[in-house]
C-alpha cells in the first residue's frame, strides 16, 4: 500500500510526511510481525491491516494547507479557528475508517477500532461511545479540511454508521479490551519511534542466559552453612527442577519462600529459565518501591558484570519516574554509542530492553489504563515473563480484578507470570490448579526455619495506654544493652514521640526513620543503620516505611499493631540473615487511643479485624508457624473481603468505558487523596537545583522541555517528601511546593524532618511538574 502527497508538504519540522506515513506504517507492521497473540474473534490477518491501514493514514489530516502554515510558521499566532483546522487526528480518523469500512464491511468492529486508534493517537482513550461521537461543528470542520484535501471520498462518510457501531460494545467481552489496546500501543509506538529515532533504533541483541545466574550464585558457595543458606539452595534447585518440567499452557506461576530466601535470584533465574524454554524475547521485573528496584537492579547489573556483558541498556534498563534519562548501546567493536536524552526517553519508557526493571504502578497502569503514555508499553506485555515481586501488595479489593486480568493478558498475550512472596495472597487458587507453585516443599521449607519469633501476648491484655508503652519501650532498651533494636510505628506522631523519649538513652546510638526526613538524609541513616560500624548497638524509631524496601537486619523488633502482612514484612527485619548464636524477637504491641489519637489508625478496620481474629489464642509464635498463619488470615480477607471495585473496573474494562463521569480504567495504587509533595531547600545543592528547575520551567513546550523536566525532578528528588494537605496553605495550587531555605528551619528539623503540626505560609514560587 502507498499514499503519494507533494513531496514538500512536512509531518514535523525535520521529517517530510511521505516519509513518516510509510515508516511508521513500516515499524508498526514489522513490530505487529514480532507479536504472539491469541484473540478467537478476531483474525491475525484482519488485524495486521488495521495496524498497516491506521499507520499509513494516522497524520492524513497533516496534508492540508492549515496544518503545514503552521508546521512551516510555527511562531506565528494562533486562534482557536486556526488551531481546529489543522488538528488532524478526526480527518485522518474519518479516512482510516472509510478505508477499513471497504475492507471489512460497517457490520464489523475493526473500522470503529481503526477510527479511535488515529483519532485519539495524540491523546487518551474515552469511553468507547464517546469515541465514535463526532459533534456537529467538529464535522463541519471536517467538511472544510476535506475540501482543502481535495478528499472527494469524504462525501461517502456516513455518520449514521458510526454512530451504529456505538451499540457494539453489548456484545464485547475483555478480549475486546486487549484487542483495542494492543492496536492502539502499536500505532503509538511505531508513530514516536518514527518521529524521535527515525532509522536509528537500537538491536536489543543477546541477554543475559539462565547459567550466567548459576554461576553468579555460585560464587557465594563459601557462605557459612546455616538454615537460610539451605533453605535459598533448595528453592533455587526447586525452580529449575519444576520449570523443566512445566508445561507451556502453566501460565501463572508462583514462588512462595520465605523473607531472606533469595527469591530475587531465583525468580530472574526462573524467567530466563522460561525464555529459552518457550520462546519469550524479554522479562519485566516489578516492585512496589523505587528503592527496592534499585537494590535488586545492583544485583542484576552484577549478574551481568559477572557474565562479561556489556553496560549495554538493551540487556537491563530499570524504569520508574526517577529513572536517570540515559540509554546507551554497545556494539561488537565495543564502541559505545550514547543517545540523546529525548532518545533515550523514548526508549526507556517504551521498556526497549531485555529486562526492564520497574514498579507496580508503571506494569499496571500499562495493564489497566486509559493513558496514551501508559498504553504505548501494552504491546510489551506480549511474549514476555512478566514477575511481580511482593504481590501481597496489591489490594484486596483488588484481588478479583488482578487475577481475571492476569490470567487474560498470559493467555491474550502469550506471556507468564511469576507472583514471588513471603506471604502469599490468595489471587489465585492453588488448590483448584490456577497456579503452579515453582517450591515443590515450601511448607516443609517454612517449617524448617527458627531465626525468629513473634510475640502476640500484648494482645490478650487492655490496649496499653500511651505511657505505658514508653516506660515498657524503655525498660525493654535497657536491659538489652548488646541488641541492635527497631521500634516500627504507625503514625509520624508516635514515633516523634518515642523518640523524645529515648533522648537520654546512652547504651545506643538513637536513629530515626521517617517519609517526612528528606530521601538523600534518609538513605545515609539507612546505610549507617545496614554497617552497624559504631561502637554501640543500633536504636531505630522508624514509621512503617520499613516494611518492604529497607534491607536492614537487627536482633529485637517491636511492632505496633497492624494488618498481619505488615507484621510479617517488619518479622523480615529482624534476624534476616540466620545469625551465629541470635534469636531474633518482634513482639506486637497494641495501643489505646489515650491521647485523643490513634496510633493504629492507618490502617484498614476490616484488615486488623482479620489479624486479630487469627492471633487469637497464641501467644508466642515460630517463625515456623508463619506459612499456615500467613494462609489463615487471606483465607479470612477472600472471604470477608468485598470485590465490588473490581467487579465494577472488569464491568467498564468489557465495555471499553476508559472514561466517564464517574471512575476512570485505572487503579488507585498510590493514595494521593491526603498528600502534597514540598521541595526542602536544605542546602546550597538543593538552592541551585530550584534555579535549574525554574529555568527548565521557562522553556517552549516541547520535546525538549518534557525531557529536561524529567532530568531535574530526578535530582530534585532527594529533596522531595509529601506531607499531609492539611499542612499546606489553603490557596495552594497542584503543583511542588516550594519551602525556601530560609524557611526551613521554622518547617524542617533536621533529625526528625517536617512538622506536620505547623501550616506553611502562602508560597509564590509553586510550580507544576
Amino acid at each position: 500500500m502507498n499514499i503519494l502527497f507533494p513531496s514538500d508538504l512536512k509531518s514535523h519540522t525535520d521529517r517530510l510526511l511521505n516519509d513518516h506515513l510509510v515508516g511508521v506504517q513500516s515499524k508498526g507492521l514489522k513490530l505487529f510481525d514480532t507479536l504472539d497473540f491469541d484473540f478467537p474473534c478476531f483474525k491475525r490477518e484482519d488485524l495486521r491491516e488495521v495496524v498497516s491501514v491506521a499507520a499509513l493514514y494516522h497524520d492524513f489530516g497533516k496534508a492540508t494547507s492549515f496544518f503545514q502554515d503552521y508546521i512551516n510558521n510555527p511562531e506565528q499566532p494562533s486562534t482557536d479557528d486556526s488551531r481546529n483546522k489543522r488538528n488532524h487526528g478526526l480527518i485522518s480518523a474519518i479516512k482510516t475508517f472509510l478505508v477499513l469500512k471497504e475492507k471489512f464491511g460497517v457490520g464489523s468492529v475493526l473500522p470503529a477500532f481503526g477510527f479511535i486508534i488515529v483519532r485519539k493517537h495524540h491523546g487518551n482513550l474515552d469511553d468507547y461511545r464517546s469515541l465514535l461521537t463526532i459533534t456537529d461543528t467538529d464535522l463541519e470542520n471536517c467538511k472544510i479540511q476535506a475540501k482543502d484535501l481535495e478528499f472527494e471520498e469524504f462525501k461517502n462518510f456516513d455518520y449514521g454508521e458510526l454512530r451504529s457501531l456505538r451499540r457494539k460494545d453489548r456484545g464485547f467481552e475483555i478480549e475486546h479490551y486487549f484487542v483495542l489496546n494492543l492496536l492502539y500501543s502499536i500505532i503509538l509506538q511505531a508513530d514516536k519511534t518514527d518521529a524521535i529515532m527515525k532509522d536509528d533504533s537500537p538491536n536489543k541483541g543477546n541477554g543475559l542466559k539462565s547459567n550466567d545466574v548459576t554461576l553468579f550464585k555460585n560464587g557465594f558457595t563459601n557462605e557459612k552453612a546455616n538454615s537460610i543458606n539451605s533453605v535459598r539452595e533448595d528453592a533455587f534447585q526447586s525452580v529449575k527442577e519444576n520449570i523443566d518440567k512445566l508445561d507451556k499452557h502453566e501460565k501463572i506461576l508462583s514462588i512462595n519462600i520465605p523473607t531472606g530466601s533469595g527469591k530475587t535470584i531465583s525468580s530472574l533465574y526462573a524467567a530466563l529459565m522460561l525464555c529459552e524454554k518457550f520462546g519469550y524475547n524479554h522479562i519485566v521485573y516489578c516492585l512496589p518501591f523505587t528503592s527496592v528496584i534499585d537494590q535488586n537492579y545492583q544485583v542484576f547489573d552484577e549478574i551481568r558484570k559477572n557474565a562479561e556483558l556489556s553496560d549495554d541498556s538493551g540487556i537491563l534498563m530499570k524504569h520508574h519516574h526517577l529513572t536517570d534519562i540515559n540509554y546507551k548501546k554497545v556494539d561488537e567493536e565495543h564502541v559505545v554509542k550514547e543517545y540523546t536524552p529525548n532518545q533515550a526517553l523514548h526508549l526507556i519508557e517504551g521498556w526497549e530492553s531485555n529486562l526492564i526493571v520497574t514498579t507496580f504502578v508503571q506494569f499496571m497502569y500499562t495493564l489497566i489504563s486509559y493513558k496514551n503514555s501508559s498504553l504505548r508499553k501494552f504491546n510489551r506485555l506480549s511474549n514476555a515473563v512478566i514477575i511481580l515481586d511482593e504481590i501481597q501488595s496489591v489490594p484486596h479489593e483488588y484481588w478479583e480484578l488482578v487475577r481475571v486480568m492476569l490470567k487474560e493478558m498470559s493467555e491474550r498475550l502469550n506471556s507468564t507470570v511469576i507472583l514471588v512472596t513471603a506471604t502469599m495472597p490468595l489471587i489465585f487458587s492453588e488448590e483448584n490448579a490456577e497456579i503452579k507453585e515453582l517450591i515443590t516443599e515450601k511448607k516443609k521449607m517454612f517449617g524448617s526455619l527458627n531465626r525468629i519469633e513473634l510475640d502476640v501476648t500484648n494482645l490478650k491484655k487492655e490496649q496499653m495506654v500511651w505511657e505505658g508503652f514508653i516506660e515498657s519501650a524503655k525498660n525493654l532498651v535497657d536491659t538489652n544493652t548488646q541488641k541492635n533494636i527497631l521500634f516500627v510505628m504507625n503514625t509520624i506522631r508516635s514515633a516523634k514521640d518515642l523518640l523524645h523519649s529515648f533522648e537520654r538513652i546512652t547504651t545506643h546510638h538513637l536513629l530515626y526513620l521517617s517519609s517526612h526526613i528528606i530521601p538523600k538524609d534518609r538513605l545515609k541513616r539507612i546505610m549507617k543503620i545496614k554497617n552497624k560500624d559504631g561502637k554501640k548497638p543500633i536504636l531505630v524509631v522508624s514509621t512503617q516505611m520499613v516494611e518492604a524496601g529497607v534491607d536492614i537486619d537487627l536482633d529485637i523488633v517491636i511492632r505496633d499493631f497492624a494488618p498481619l502482612d505488615s507484621i510479617f514484612q517488619t518479622c523480615g527485619r529482624c534476624n534476616r540473615e540466620c545469625r551465629e548464636g541470635i534469636k531474633g524477637k518482634v513482639i506486637l504491641y497494641s495501643l489505646k487511643d489515650s491521647n485523643k489519637w490513634t496510633p493504629a489508625g492507618i490502617y484498614k478496620s476490616f484488615l486488623k479485624q482479620k489479624t486479630i481474629k487469627v492471633l487469637q489464642n497464641k501467644e508466642i509464635i515460630p517463625e515456623s508457624e508463619f506459612y499456615h498463619l500467613a494462609n489463615d488470615y487471606f483465607n479470612e480477607v477472600k472471604i470477608g473481603g468485598s470485590q465490588t471495585d473490581s467487579i465494577t473496573m472488569l464491568d467498564k474494562i468489557k465495555k471499553l468505558k476508559y472514561q466517564g463521569s464517574d471512575k476512570t480504567v485505572e487503579l488507585n495504587l498510590i493514595d494521593n487523596d491526603y498528600t502534597a509533595t514540598i521541595f526542602v531547600e536544605l542546602d546550597k545543592n538543593a538552592q541551585t537545583l530550584w534555579l535549574q528547575y525554574k529555568e527548565t520551567q521557562e522553556m517552549v513546550n516541547g520535546f525538549e522541555k518534557n525531557v529536561a523536566l524529567k532530568q531535574i525532578q530526578r535530582r530534585l528528588s532527594d529533596y522531595i517528601i509529601n506531607i499531609p494537605k492539611k499542612c499546606l496553605p489553603t490557596d495552594h495550587d497542584n503543583g511542588i511546593y516550594h519551602l525556601r531555605n530560609e524557611r526551613v528551619s521554622e518547617y524542617y528539623d533536621d533529625e526528625t524532618g517536617f512538622n506536620p503540626s505547623k501550616q506553611l505560609p502562602p508560597e509564590e514560587s509553586s510550580l507544576i511538574f
